[in-house]
């Protein structure tokens, strides 16, 4: 039963007919929506090269409900639509004029798999509390 769930999945992704346009530059935006950098992602080559200015470590991060020390920070590539579909591309970390790159070499066509965003997590240092500190979206043409 679980095989032909995960095949009828992968059969529903792989002819989703999406296109994404190559080499698309995505701005990265904070939670109050101003832009802290770029990505530059090319899903069907399996690249992606993301820029951006972070806070550097420890940093305090306000979720709009609570407040928590980050110790770390991660990028993923991801779904919106599906929880289940997300790489890591690495951690990330800020140096003291607070820029950040990470770069993901994925040598593979990731157009099928329906991702849509960039982002950077902030993690407390227990890993209890995360928070998308930074989100782009990729443009599905």
């Amino acid at each position: 039963m679980v095989r032909r769930l995960l095949v009828l999945g992968l059969c529903s992704m792989l002819g989703g007919g999406h296109a994404y346009a190559a080499g698309t530059k995505v701005s990265m935006l904070d939670s109050g929506g101003a832009t802290q950098g770029s990505a530059k992602v090319n899903l069907a080559k399996g690249s992606v090269n993301v820029k951006v200015a972070l806070s550097p470590l420890p940093a305090t991060v306000d979720t709009g409900t609570a407040q928590f020390d980050a110790t770390i920070y991660k990028a993923y590539l991801l779904s919106s639509t599906d929880a289940a579909i997300e790489i890591p591309l690495g951690s990330v970390y800020p140096n003291s004029k607070s820029k950040a790159v990470v770069k993901g070499a994925l040598k593979g066509d990731l157009s099928a798999l329906g991702l849509d965003r960039v982002v950077i997590v902030a993690f407390s240092k227990d890993g209890v509390d995360s928070f998308d500190v930074l989100t782009g979206t990729i443009a599905v043409q």
